[in-house]
């Protein structure tokens, strides 16, 4: 063991009893502890809304979007699903019906989207039997009824239940001014809650062929659904997609259809880091202010260690190797601190939120070792920066003036 990690350790850890310094150094190391977590968690909990939204996004969204421009049908045709069958990337793709209706049940009355979507078809692109609560995702009944699943929200608004039915009334736009709307009949077989509004109140799903029928599409479907086998190539293969085809086509990508969401997810981010920051920066002060105590509290040590032939490179490091233990032992204690309340958390869901606003019934935390690192090693930087304008003080000070009121 070197003199002055010797001498830094004795600073900081009396055996004897917890004096002045120690008791300022232990204050430090949990004042660098919490900036630590607080940071760390920060990060943790915005890594959680962007998982839990994007899960329950994908769920509800197949990866690509392949439809035309003006909302129009398009037939059915071999050129497109060759084309789309020679991209790696795309693991499957089927056709789908989007269009407008309105939803009526006894007297209750809402607008709504339908989509038609084939019942084998649905659970390769779209994950609604993860959030089916009542029922089941069935669109064939017995006697050629067609089932349809809603979501909660809406089931409680129409006051309906499993095995009730339900009317779709589709008005026709005004190139077809003078047609009576066409009205069609479905039985409530399911009820989904995603937690997501924006699709609990408004999409409902019914197989592709009772969608054609609805809306008079024949053979018809608005577009193709595609699932990449990894969703963050979907931007590259929508692109790929669209200088291939050209207008009408348009491949949509499903960040681009929740962009609103993403961008705000992206901007409130650097603002909440930089908040809780200044937590972290406020224990770096600390620190500084800690090594200055020891540095006047230790003035005699240094003068007898300075006339004793102590060089300035030794009286440097005995404060470096000071702050680097108050540094790595407040960051060590951080990332215990960090991973205890997140397991709480996971495990026991001490934070709710109204899922009606935040997509989710909890707090999310989704730990990233990266993160872990990144913050530490920054952190540590830190610290040794920290140690610079204590260490001048010490090494600036004279044996005679140390000395000169002992």
């Amino acid at each position: 063991m070197s003199l002055p990690f010797f001498i830094a350790k004795r600073h900081l850890f009396s055996r004897h009893k917890i004096g002045y310094i120690s008791f300022i150094s232990i204050i430090s190391i949990i004042g660098l502890a919490v900036g630590v977590a607080a940071l760390i968690l920060t990060i943790s909990i915005l890594n959680g809304f962007e998982r839990e939204v994007k899960s329950k996004l994908m769920g509800f969204d197949a990866h690509i979007r392949l439809r035309l421009f003006y909302n129009e049908s398009i037939d059915s045709t071999r050129m497109i699903e060759n084309m789309l069958s020679e991209y790696d990337e795309i693991v499957d793709y089927v056709p789908y019906v989007h269009n407008n209706v309105m939803i009526r049940h006894g007297q209750e009355a809402d607008g709504v989207i339908v989509e038609g979507i084939d019942e084998n078809d649905i659970r390769k692109t779209l994950n609604v039997d993860r959030f089916i609560v009542d029922g089941e995702l069935k669109f064939d009944l017995e006697d050629d009824r067609d089932g349809v699943v809603i979501g909660r929200k809406l089931a409680q608004l129409l006051d309906v239940e499993l095995g009730d039915q339900i009317y779709l009334f589709v008005l026709f736009g005004r190139k077809d001014l003078g047609k009576r709307p066409k009205i069609g009949r479905f039985t409530l077989s399911g009820i989904y809650d995603s937690g997501i509004s924006d699709y609990d109140d408004i999409f409902i799903y019914t197989s592709l062929h009772a969608a054609q029928k609805l809306f008079e599409m024949g053979p018809r479907f608005s577009g193709y659904q595609i699932i990449l086998d990894d969703p963050l190539k979907a931007n590259e293969v929508a692109a790929r997609i669209n200088d291939s085809l050209g207008f009408p086509y348009h491949a949509l990508t499903w960040n681009d259809l929740h962009s609103n969401l993403f961008e705000w997810l992206r901007v409130q981010r650097l603002p909440i880091m930089i908040v809780f920051g200044l937590i972290a920066i406020v224990a770096i002060f600390n620190l500084v202010s800690s090594l200055m105590m020891i540095v006047i509290e230790k003035m005699r040590d240094i003068g007898v260690l300075k006339s004793m032939g102590i060089n300035r490179n030794q009286v440097t490091r005995i404060f470096l190797y000071e702050g680097l233990m108050i540094g790595f032992t407040g960051v060590f204690l951080g990332f215990l601190l960090t991973v205890g309340i997140a397991w709480l958390q996971m495990r026991f869901g001490i934070i709710s939120l109204p899922k009606d606003v935040y997509f989710m019934s909890q707090l999310p935390v989704l730990l990233k070792w990266s993160q872990f690192v990144i913050v530490g090693l920054t952190m540590i930087i830190f610290t040794v920066i920290a140690t610079v304008y204590p260490s001048l003080k010490a090494v600036k000070l004279s044996p005679a003036d140390a000395l000169r009121y002992e």
